[in-house]
């Protein structure tokens, strides 16, 4: 039964970076994923009678859920709130279920490479609409994936690309295959969709490859990494349109140019101070989970009850209130204190994709997505993991043979 629910593990995080396929009475297919491997995951703990107990990524996960729940009895907005309260909810039981089916580091592989190859759906609808001329309404020049925000496939697909890279210098075969050829096309992919925050959070998440580098040392990496640059090079000239860099060079006039609400990141500033002006009205319980447009409704002269923040910190304070606010930051937190105790290569890993949530978060609302929760899981995995592998620093050796170590548990890490 276990095997089973990391299966269906397997499925649910291949579906992530697509969520917008929808199936009757379940919603989308990988809320349908996620239901499946929640039940699957709660018998094969019946079966064996053991889980794992929780930790500081996990217990402050489900109190933010909690929180978000509670904000219905004073919400402005009682349908945005029930709706993403009911996604909370599914995003925390995700973090629960990585964390218990995840019992060895060999187990960590098999979701980036799920996540990896779900990217390339995103990925490939953007190239598939430049190809047929199908911009986003409005910017009939900027591409995303059929039915998929622009904002929110940039950020998705600068999200892949450290894991793209753990993969070329963690795997062989046909995953290596793949992540090279996601490394080659996923920057003319967030060209295509000029996404400016995206472009940010994509160099914080470029930030994996020198920090690798120095540590290998090898001329294959050197050789690897030039010819993705090469070909990412050459392919982003010849494919992206003009107007596409010229939005992307933008980055730092627009931040004091002028601009729309809706559009530019000075629209964005403004965004942020009705939202800070909205807060001081409820600062403690804040306005309800997906209440942001609600609460800085009053601000705009033509109504935003759908507006978001594109802020995550902004969003949250108006949202969650100063409570709900150090909830989230605490889930922050203790995910930082578990990547500093990460090892190698992990510890990077976690640590780049951290910082690239971080800067995306800063024009964006990754925090409502099924990915950031995803990411906390497998950081929520590592507080002990099961050690199941050849150790080279203290492995005692015969001649040419090496004695493999068994697997172990931190004793404390299981009840039952």
């Amino acid at each position: 039964m276990r095997n089973f629910a990391r299966y269906l593990l397997w499925a649910y995080v291949f579906t992530v970076p697509w969520d917008n396929f929808a199936l009757p009475l379940v919603g989308t297919v990988s809320r349908a994923f996620g239901l499946a491997v929640v039940g699957a995951t709660v018998l094969t703990i019946a079966a064996k009678g053991r889980v794992r107990r929780p930790d500081a990524v996990l217990g402050f996960a489900i109190a933010f859920t909690v929180w978000s729940v509670l904000s219905l009895l004073w919400t402005l907005s009682y349908n945005y709130t029930i709706g993403l309260a009911t996604t909370y909810a599914q995003c925390a039981a995700s973090v629960w279920v990585i964390r218990e089916l995840v019992r060895t580091r060999e187990e960590v592989e098999p979701l980036l490479e799920a996540f990896l190859f779900g990217l390339f759906v995103p990925l490939v609808s953007v190239l598939n609409n430049f190809r047929l001329g199908v911009g986003t309404a409005g910017e009939p020049q900027r591409f995303t994936g059929v039915g998929l925000n622009a904002d929110f496939v940039g950020l998705l697909i600068v999200f892949g690309l450290p894991i793209a890279w753990h993969l070329v210098m963690q795997r062989r075969g046909m995953v290596r295959v793949a992540a090279l050829i996601y490394l080659a096309t996923a920057p003319v992919g967030l060209l295509l969709t000029a996404t400016r925050g995206a472009l940010m959070a994509g160099l914080a998440g470029a930030a994996i490859v020198p920090i690798t580098l120095s540590r290998q040392l090898s001329l294959r990496s050197y050789a690897i990494t030039g010819v993705l640059l090469i070909v990412g090079a050459l392919a982003a000239v010849k494919i992206v349109p003009t107007y596409n860099w010229e939005r992307m060079g933008s980055t730092v006039s627009e931040v004091t140019g002028e601009g729309d609400v809706t559009g530019t990141m000075l629209g964005r500033m403004r965004l942020w101070s009705f939202g800070l002006q909205a807060f001081p009205q409820r600062p403690l319980l804040g306005a309800g989970a997906g209440a942001y447009g609600a609460a800085v409704e009053p601000y705009f002269s033509s109504g935003g009850r759908s507006i978001n923040a594109h802020n995550f910190a902004v969003g949250l304070l108006v949202e969650e209130g100063i409570v709900g606010l150090l909830l989230f930051a605490g889930i922050f937190g203790a995910s930082a204190w578990t990547i500093f105790r990460s090892p190698s290569p992990y510890g990077v890993l976690w640590a780049v994709l951290l910082l690239t949530w971080l800067v995306g978060g800063m024009s964006g609302n990754p925090e409502t997505q099924k990915f950031t929760w995803v990411l906390f899981g497998l950081v929520s995995a590592q507080s002990g993991l099961l050690v199941n592998a050849l150790d080279t620093t203290t492995a005692a050796k015969t001649g040419s043979k090496s004695v493999r170590v068994m697997p172990r548990e931190r004793n404390a890490d299981c009840l039952g």
